[in-house]
């Protein structure tokens, strides 16, 4: 991480100390002392040897009747020595996975290092470090897992926009099985104005009620390309009370054709 940005978060948290003042006493000794900061990312080697992690710790400060000032001091003296120690603990661990194993790195050493914090200093000065790691795969790595997430993201789209796709034909199915069923035992009942969004059904439907045989014929012809289009997708509920419908429709042209 830049200077410029360690700056801005170093005056972001003196900014909120200011807007949340510590009770100090007469000495200046804050009773607890909570300071939180990245530092510089670390190198270390991936299985193989061909490929580098990037390790970026933030390191978690804590301390008790100090004053400010001198704990500074004392995060200042010894982050070095933890930089050192982390690398210590981490390199050789690191260096047993595979280079685009890098979560699977961030966990195991967020886990050991969560297990025991670090103490330092002497009696009466004493503060306590808790390290954490985010762990990014090497720069080639990352480039070349870009087609692999790629299509990945591809297919998960197109799984969730096929779902999407079946919930929405589910639903209009049984909108129009309930139609059909009703169609069924009522076949000269009036539906039209429950279909007032199917303009084209809702019309013939009227008319054939007004005794058009032109128009029964002309439903019964959309009846029979609305189930060559359903039939496909398996949609059995659909096409069991189309069929019905159908049936019905056709058995009443043919009386209706006799008369």
């Amino acid at each position: 991480m830049s200077t410029d940005a360690l700056s801005k978060e170093t005056w972001l948290r003196r900014l909120a100390e200011w807007w949340q003042p510590t009770a100090v006493d007469a000495h200046g000794f804050e009773p607890e002392l909570t300071d939180c900061r990245p530092v510089a990312p670390i190198a270390l080697t991936a299985k193989g040897d061909a490929f580098d992690f990037s390790v970026r710790p933030t390191l978690t400060w804590y301390a008790r009747q100090l004053t400010r000032t001198r704990f500074e001091q004392l995060i200042a003296a010894y982050t070095p020595d933890v930089i050192d120690a982390l690398r210590l603990r981490t390199e050789r661990i690191a260096r047993s996975f595979e280079p685009h194993r890098s979560q699977h790195l961030e966990q195991q050493l967020n886990e050991r290092l969560a297990a025991k914090d670090w103490i330092m200093g002497e009696s009466g000065e004493r503060i306590t470090c808790r390290p954490t790691v985010f762990v990014l795969p090497d720069p080639r790595v990352r480039e070349s897992m870009q087609p692999y997430w790629q299509r990945r993201i591809q297919m998960q789209t197109d799984h969730e926009l096929a779902m999407r796709q079946a919930e929405l034909t589910r639903e209009r199915t049984e909108a129009w099985s309930k139609v059909m069923k009703s169609l069924e035992r009522d076949p000269r009942s009036r539906h039209a104005a429950s279909l007032a969004e199917h303009e084209a059904f809702a019309e013939v439907y009227t008319a054939m009620t007004q005794g058009r045989k032109d128009e029964l014929l002309k439903l019964i012809e959309l009846l029979e390309k609305a189930g060559h289009s359903y039939n496909g997708i398996g949609l059995y509920e659909y096409a069991e009370g189309l069929d019905a419908a159908l049936a019905e429709y056709r058995k009443r042209a043919e009386v209706d054709a006799v008369e």
